[in-house]
């Protein structure tokens, strides 16, 4: 019976969890391949510690460096080790050498696409990475083969569970500051929560996706993005209250297939509407809603990650990776070449503007005054009779217009001296 030997490199919760489903289900996917898979090799830091904690046979090489992984004979390495330096030379190296590859790594995928692509195709080597979007979501799976007859149209996600905690423990009544502290010590948020709530975290995500979809290297820094720092209770209040709407952070692809391929990447807090399924996803739950040519929309749900989830999906990646060499599968397509990322001041949305004014005649007027000399269309105006320090909150929600005209209007308004500098501002998804 031929076997499939695999070394994991890095031992930390979602590398403990692949070892522990890998032994957990070995009879089982014997039992489906006619093969077995073997872990063969371990790498970590503090190599020995994990290993005798996680019970590995003798028989299992112990490796401190992972350079060490590509001198032994392995069908498939497993990269679980994050950052992105020692994880590119490892993967894009094991790639060269015709070694398969399986990663979680989204900042890896998002940031060296090119190059791993390349070193795929010069060697032979397949490279899985399923667990790095949504964690155990079969997500990247479903875009890659399952829509084959499909063109994919748009793609919309809420993709960062510790962002989406946040929200849904705020609409229960926290404050953002205190749904934070509660996710952090759930394990939900890390303790440096920047990559999360400044939207990086999801802008790699729809990196990796716009990527996969179009073939093409989509840079997460040319992604126009924003988080969820400055929003407050106040506006997620508002926006359920008086808009019928629940705030959700989405990263949003639309793509336009018509000549060669062009793409519209962004990530922004946005109000969603109510009876929207993706206004439902709360807590630490990821879901993506993909518009497609042929199958109309089609929902995905589930835990985005935690070592569980995304061990699932590694594992998953390891499996049919196994299956694929045994059935001698045929590599992946090659890369499409390039595509084009549509300008982000070109991007048309309604916008939410919450800002502070001055309590004086003739203030409200030059805001919309503003507005109006951009091109940008108020669709409804709140002034609130409670001054707040900072002046009377004013809240404005506009027609779709493009976010190039909007920001104009902005400056325009963030120029006048009755106006405070704070505002909070939010896409809106249309009904």
């Amino acid at each position: 019976m031929r076997t499939i030997k695999v070394g994991v490199a890095g031992l930390g919760f979602v590398g403990r969890e692949t070892v522990r489903l890998l032994a957990a289900n070995q009879e089982r996917f014997c039992r489906r391949l006619g093969a077995r898979i073997e872990l063969a090799a371990v790498c970590d830091r503090d190599v020995l510690k994990e290993a005798r904690a996680l019970g590995l046979g003798s028989g299992v090489l112990r490796a401190t460096t992972p350079q060490q992984l590509l001198g032994r004979p392995l069908d498939i390495i497993v990269e679980l080790m994050g950052g992105l330096e020692a994880p590119r030379r490892l993967v894009v190296d094991a790639l060269k050498s015709g070694r398969h590859v399986v990663t979680a790594n989204k900042r890896l995928l998002s940031h060296c696409w090119d190059e791993i692509q390349k070193a795929s195709a010069a060697g032979g080597g397949r490279l899985y990475f399923e667990g790095s979007v949504a964690g155990g979501i079969p997500l990247l799976a479903a875009l890659d083969n399952s829509f084959a007859a499909n063109r994919i149209e748009a793609l919309y996600g809420i993709l960062n569970g510790t962002t989406n905690y946040i929200l849904t423990r705020a609409e229960a009544g926290l404050s953002l500051e205190d749904a934070l502290k509660e996710a952090q010590k759930l394990g939900f948020a890390e303790k440096d929560p920047t990559m999360d709530v400044s939207g990086q975290d999801t802008a790699q995500k729809i990196s990796v996706l716009a990527s996969l979809i179009t073939g093409a290297w989509i840079k997460p820094g040319a992604i126009d993005c924003s988080g969820i720092t400055g929003l407050s209770r106040e506006d997620l209040d508002f926006a359920r209250e008086s808009l019928g709407r629940a705030v959700r952070l989405l990263g949003v692809l639309r793509f336009d297939w018509k000549d060669g391929v062009r793409v519209e990447a962004h990530v922004a807090p946005t109000l969603v509407p109510l009876e929207h399924p993706l206004a439902a996803v709360r807590r630490e739950y990821n879901a993506v809603l993909v518009k497609t040519s042929a199958a109309d929309d089609l929902m995905f749900y589930g835990k985005g990650a935690g070592p569980g989830p995304t061990a699932s999906a590694v594992v998953g990646d390891i499996f049919m990776l196994s299956r694929d060499i045994l059935g001698a599968i045929p590599a992946r397509r090659a890369p499409l070449g390039r595509a084009a990322l549509a300008p982000a001041q070109e991007s048309v949305s309604s916008f939410y503007l919450r800002l502070f004014a001055q309590d004086r005649p003739g203030v409200l007027s030059s805001i919309t005054a503003g507005l109006g000399r951009h091109g940008v269309s108020i669709a409804t105006i709140h002034q609130s009779d409670v001054l707040a320090p900072l002046g009377m909150p004013i809240v404005l929600t506009t027609h779709p217009t493009t976010l190039g005209r909007f920001q104009k209007a902005l400056e325009h308004i963030g120029a006048l001296k009755t106006v405070a500098r704070r505002k909070t501002v939010m896409r809106i998804l249309p009904s």
